[in-house]
């Protein structure tokens, strides 16, 4: 899909510039772009009242720099897109940065800024209608908005803790989005879409995809609640083909169907730095607090093993595992089938397939990183060391990071 913005930025001509700022600053809710002189001279036009690109690639406004110069063709080029309905916002240019056909270059400058800031200044603000388009000046963005009736693009609360972004296709909307705290919000976000459309959750973990059954719509678009894990995130994606989903809300409520509490069988894979047999771990605690410094500053895979036994399972609906907090990486098997790996919070997996009732066979990889090992070796000589680094920033006395499974690890049940 495109890109999907409501402002371009053209940072302008003075050189050397690659990229510009964002001023005015622009409105939560709403996406912008950089433009440069070439594009808008050769690649720019005007339709529907959007500066649009060959690619398809679209703009409602078109935000000047704070520079009093620009090139006549520029300015002449900005005049025309204008005239044929584009929207621009910044002060009037009075001369050329170029010497080329220097003093003539100026003269044309003021000749067609004097037309397109033809209009009357109240206040110091101009709104002016030049031919199809308009100009102002001296306004913010958010008063522009309203003017012209723009709606947010993504409307939540101003300190909502997440990012966004917008492509389009043909036949779907695609939002991604992030929860950027470590907490668990619920947001109801307004998507500025086609009220026809029907809204879908993509989880691009697991792979799923299913129709989210909640949502309103209004004149500022479709209202979808939503609820994000902590640092997760989402696509929420609009299409006309509706998706099937096995629950009537959003984000249904798990019932517990059992917590994993016994004695896990531990097997640290690397025997050069950790235990030679089998360790048996009666409560799930990070490496890092084992006594045994074998396990205490271990680096690398550990397999927990666990039998349960469960007597009967609802009838209808989705078994899911989860691991709780764990550091950090994990693949798991359930009776020897493989349920897949986590990376990322929350660290869940679906196994509605190899779950049942009787005695299951759980396993679970866990890999942590290799700087416990490191903080070990950096009280060793260097013939006695098992790990080195071409760049040392390990500090003696460091703490150690949490690994391996923390848990609890339960079984939770969709209806």
């Amino acid at each position: 899909g495109l890109y999907t913005a409501d402002v371009c930025y053209f940072i302008g001509e003075n050189a050397p510039i690659m990229t510009g700022g964002t001023n005015p600053e622009l409105p939560n809710g709403y996406s912008y772009d950089f433009i440069n002189a070439e594009v808008i001279l050769n690649r720019l036009s005007v339709k529907d009242g959007r500066f649009v690109l060959p690619d398809g690639m679209s703009y409602k406004v078109m935000v000047l720099p704070p520079f009093k110069t620009m090139r006549p063709e520029v300015l002449q080029k900005i005049e025309t897109l204008v005239k044929a309905g584009g929207i621009i916002l910044g002060q009037q240019p009075e001369q050329s940065p170029s010497l080329e056909n220097y003093p003539k270059s100026d003269m044309e400058v003021k000749e067609t800024a004097g037309k397109l800031w033809g209009g009357k200044y109240v206040d110091g603000k101009l709104n002016y209608n030049y031919g199809n388009g308009f100009v102002f000046d001296g306004y913010d963005l958010e008063f522009l908005f309203k003017e012209i009736g723009l709606k947010e693009d993504f409307s939540v609360p101003k300190e909502t803790p997440v990012l966004w972004t917008h492509r389009k296709m043909s036949n779907k909307d695609i939002y991604f989005i992030t929860n950027q705290s470590d907490e668990i919000i619920h947001i109801t976000p307004t998507f500025r879409v086609d009220k026809n459309l029907k809204p879908q959750l993509w989880d691009a973990v697991s792979g799923d995809i299913r129709g989210l059954p909640e949502f309103s719509v209004s004149e500022a678009g479709v209202t979808v609640p939503l609820k994000m894990e902590k640092a997760q995130s989402w696509f929420v994606v609009f299409t006309n083909k509706e998706a099937k989903s096995q629950y009537v809300t959003n984000f249904p409520e798990p019932k517990l169907i059992k917590t994993l509490e016994e004695s896990y069988t531990v097997d640290f894979k690397n025997k050069d730095i950790g235990p030679k047999d089998s360790v048996q771990f009666k409560t799930l605690t990070s490496w890092s607090k084992c006594s045994n410094e074998k396990i205490k500053y271990y680096s690398g895979t550990a397999t927990y093993k666990i039998t349960f036994s469960l007597d009967k399972l609802p009838e209808e609906g989705g078994y899911f595992i989860d691991l709780g907090e764990l550091s950090v990486m994990a693949e798991v098997k359930l009776n020897g089938k493989d349920l897949g790996g986590v990376w990322i919070a929350p660290y869940r997996l679906n196994m509605t397939n190899s779950l049942k009732t009787g005695v299951n066979t759980l396993e679970i990889d866990v890999v942590n990183l290799w700087r416990n090992q490191l903080i070990k070796d950096k009280n060793h000589n260097k013939n006695e060391k098992y790990t080195w680094l071409v760049i040392d920033d390990i500090k003696k006395g460091e703490p150690l990071k949490a690994s391996g499974l923390l848990g609890p690890v339960t079984i939770k049940h969709y209806k």
